[in-house]
């Protein structure tokens, strides 16, 4: 059984890398590298799994943003056969021994017979050519490899991940064993014990103390995180009882110190509709290191208010709901698959940002104050740390070329997951524009070198913002995104660079600023 998200109509992205355009989007999906078990009988140096057979998805932009699929009576259903690419991962002990990439193909190979790629985002995996001749990643059991498609990054010896749908969440139905869908063969997994593997089953409540608002599942009474104003949602999420409510820090800290305790979400299976668990866990991590993984150099204090705004929008307060609970899960696996995201406003910072108001400086200057990266809700300001680039930061520090603090924050940038056109040579009104996989917002930063506490905007900045200014200042390429950008309401506008203060930590920050040609 899956359930799909709408899928809206993809915008078209800056363009491909040529010579007159500014470069090609990046959809590499980061992940958090994880080392798979090793199964006995094989290899003791590499991971192992049956292989499996990899399922087309058709999205449909028409379907609603989630979608349950009702299957006829007696359909069987499969366990979800489309595996992560850190299932693939080799152990450190085995990718020390392998030799340097191959400068040509970026191959890493001991014999012939049997290729090893670095991805971009840190793993070393098998390679492998389908029936079609695509590089997939490869389990060393395999004949045809099972793992996600695979190219090299250009200019580069690594490898990453091709993204081949759109946004997609799934949620399995696997056999229960009075189902009679006995699973034979190696892949078949020792039985735990039940509490261990389906803890959901010690938070049953008596019948007195359950509630219209609860589920039942086998006879079994539970509470549910609530619905709030969703009422029909698909998934509902029963709880332990020993937690009242989710809010961002308790669940934070389930994720942390038990990931089993959190809530699990429950699908209606046809033709019944009775109800049943997902096997699959809501979340493998904690939420900051959900925002970590896709925004890497973000400092520990913005991650968290990152992950405190992404909740509180996509449950629209401060408690969870069932729907805010999905919503979240759709904006973390968009990251993973890079797909085009329903809920931009959620799955990146820059658009979560409070716009700033500047105040009066001497004569018709302006001032912004940038403001402090406490821990807030209203996110003000992202902060990136310096101790994750040093040897970046002392080159910026230690220059005052308006064309090197570009190519500073257009290196952070995409670091980061943007895609920045390409800078101008102009050594005055410093800027950059870029875009992000994901949506169609488009961004125009103004750079700064600030220390203390504020930006000072003079009066003749405004010059930098003339129509004819603009090819000689950001380039004619990112003039013209940033004006189709600007006819969508689609235009963000903001302020970034170095921060140097006596009384904190050095930084770079970026806030979101109104229109600066009002």
């Amino acid at each position: 059984m899956s359930m799909r998200p709408k899928t809206p109509n993809r915008p078209k992205g800056p363009g491909a890398s040529s010579d007159s355009t500014p470069g090609t989007r990046d959809t590499t999906a980061d992940h958090v590298p994880r080392f798979p078990g090793i199964s006995p009988g094989h290899d003791a140096h590499l991971p192992q799994r049956p292989a499996v057979t990899e399922q087309a998805h058709t999205p449909d932009a028409r379907s609603p943003a989630i979608q349950i699929i009702d299957l006829p009576a007696g359909t069987h259903i499969s366990p979800t056969t489309v595996y992560p690419i850190s299932d693939y991962y080799l152990p450190s002990s085995v990718v020390e021994r392998l030799p340097a990439a191959d400068s040509r193909t970026g191959f890493r190979s001991i014999i012939a017979a049997r290729k090893y790629v670095d991805l971009i985002d840190g793993g070393t995996v098998m390679l492998g050519s389908d029936l079609q001749g695509h590089f997939r990643a490869r389990q060393p059991s395999e004949l045809v490899p099972s793992g996600p498609r695979l190219e090299r990054v250009e200019g580069t010896l690594q490898w990453r991940q091709v993204h081949e749908r759109d946004s997609e969440l799934l949620v399995t139905r696997r056999p229960r064993e009075d189902d009679g869908q006995e699973q034979a063969g190696p892949s078949k997994r020792p039985r735990l014990p039940e509490n261990t593997v389906e803890p959901w089953k010690d938070w049953g409540i008596s019948a007195q103390h359950a509630s219209p608002d609860g589920i039942t599942i086998d006879g079994v009474h539970y509470k549910i995180v609530p619905r709030a104003d969703a009422p029909s949602h698909p998934i509902a999420y029963i709880k332990n009882p020993a937690h009242p409510i989710y809010d961002f820090d308790l669940l934070q800290g389930i994720l942390r110190r038990n990931v089993e305790q959190q809530p699990r979400g429950a699908i209606q299976v046809p033709p019944s509709h009775r109800w049943e668990v997902d096997p699959t866990l809501p979340f493998d991590r904690t939420l900051t290191d959900y925002v970590a993984a896709y925004f890497p150099e973000l400092s520990d204090l913005s991650l968290l208010n990152v992950a405190r705004k992404q909740f509180f929008l996509a449950n629209g307060s401060h408690i969870a709901t069932g729907a805010g609970l999905t919503t979240l899960r759709q904006v973390f696996n968009d990251w993973k698959t890079a797909s085009i995201t329903p809920k931009p406003d959620l799955a990146d910072p820059l658009l979560m940002l409070s716009i700033l108001q500047p105040g009066p400086g001497k004569g018709t200057s302006r001032i912004l104050e940038v403001p402090e990266p406490g821990d807030q809700v209203s996110l003000q300001r992202l902060e990136f740390d310096p101790k994750k680039f040093r040897e970046e930061w002392r080159y910026f520090i230690s220059t005052q070329y308006a064309g090197d603090i570009k190519r500073f924050m257009e290196d952070l940038l995409k670091r980061n997951g943007y895609t920045v056109f390409e800078p101008t040579p102009a050594q005055s009104y410093p800027a950059l524009v870029f875009t992000r996989t994901g949506h169609d917002f488009v961004f125009h930063m103004t750079l700064h070198r600030v220390h203390g506490h504020r930006v000072h905007i003079h009066a003749s900045n405004e010059r930098g913002y003339a129509p004819e200014r603009l090819p000689e200042l950001i380039g004619l390429p990112a003039m013209r995104a940033m004006q189709n950008a600007e006819a969508a309401n689609k235009l963000i506008w903001l302020k970034g660079g170095g921060q140097i203060s006596a009384d904190r930590p050095d930084s770079v920050f970026i806030v979101r600023s109104e229109d600066p040609r009002l």
